[in-house]
């Protein structure tokens, strides 16, 4: 998607361009009604308002949120994501970042506790999990297996159709199953999985194994803060740097293989922002 440049290295979006990609999407995805008139090519002025709206629909996903009782004075929040393709990415309480494959749930409380970061998985997920020493990340399986972490990336397979199997993309995992209380240690670039109530350990060779959690990410009623943060967190440059007056700005959206500099103008269109391109730095403000 082209952008025009002007002073001070200021960068504004083609919103034609824009538009015509949105509309092409969800025209595709059967999203349009019936009267509905495609923008006619090259080029067509559609109103900003439009443009945004457009890009804060969220294609291709169901969220589920419940509260569940545990325990005395603690209550849970179910997570689901119910659809059958795009993955829901969702920011903790302690910014760390989940990203939950269709069909898979996470259970967690508003808050972590002094002592550790506990959460249930049920499906497929891939955990980038903020780094806090005195707070271990402890994440409770259906296979009653537990994964204990500092601050890591990981992926991880617990569904009923496939054995129990963990992917470690950076830093080291601890893994221990019920039959076996202790850790047994996965590193970066190495992959356990549960056979037989045995854990077994050997060298990541799936190289989709963590950029299909990526492919297609659903943000739904997410804080702008949280959706560049988990932008910045998988693609790194350019990085995404917001005004703190807009961090809580909600949107809810769906990216699909795009490039950080379409999802940047996307999310400007939603929320009627401007870009500042600067080096490897993308800067979006008011």
């Amino acid at each position: 998607m082209r952008m025009k440049q002007l002073n001070n290295n200021e960068y504004r979006i083609d919103v034609d361009k824009a538009w015509n990609s949105l509309f092409d999407r969800l025209e595709k995805e059967r999203l349009l009604t019936g009267d509905t008139v495609a923008p006619p090519k090259p080029k067509r002025k559609i109103p900003l308002q439009w443009a945004a709206i457009a890009a804060a629909v969220c294609v291709g996903f169901i969220l589920s949120v419940v509260y569940l009782p545990h325990g005395k004075n603690q209550t849970l929040t179910l997570l689901q994501n119910k659809e059958r393709s795009g993955t829901l990415v969702a920011t903790l309480e302690d910014r760390s970042t989940v990203y939950l494959a269709p069909g898979a749930s996470l259970s967690y409380p508003p808050a972590f506790n002094a002592a550790q970061r506990k959460v249930e998985l049920s499906g497929n997920a891939l955990f980038y999990v903020s780094k806090d020493a005195k707070r271990p990340f402890i994440i409770e399986t259906n296979e009653k297996v537990t994964i204990e972490v500092v601050g890591t990336i990981f992926a991880v397979q617990s569904s009923p159709d496939n054995p129990f199997e963990l992917s470690v993309k950076q830093g080291k995992v601890n893994v221990h199953s019920e039959d076996d209380q202790t850790p047994f240690p996965v590193e970066a670039g190495e992959t356990v999985q549960l056979n037989a109530g045995s854990l077994n350990r050997f060298k990541t060779t799936n190289l989709h194994t963590f950029s299909r959690f990526t492919d297609k990410m659903c943000f739904k009623d997410e804080k702008l803060n949280n959706i560049v943060h988990a932008i910045n967190s998988v693609y790194g440059s350019p990085t995404l740097i917001t005004d703190e007056s807009i961090n809580n700005r909600t949107l809810t959206v769906t990216f699909e293989n795009n490039s950080v500099e379409t999802m940047t103008e996307l999310i400007c269109l939603a929320l009627n922002l401007k870009q500042i391109n600067k080096q490897d730095t993308v800067f979006i403000q008011k």
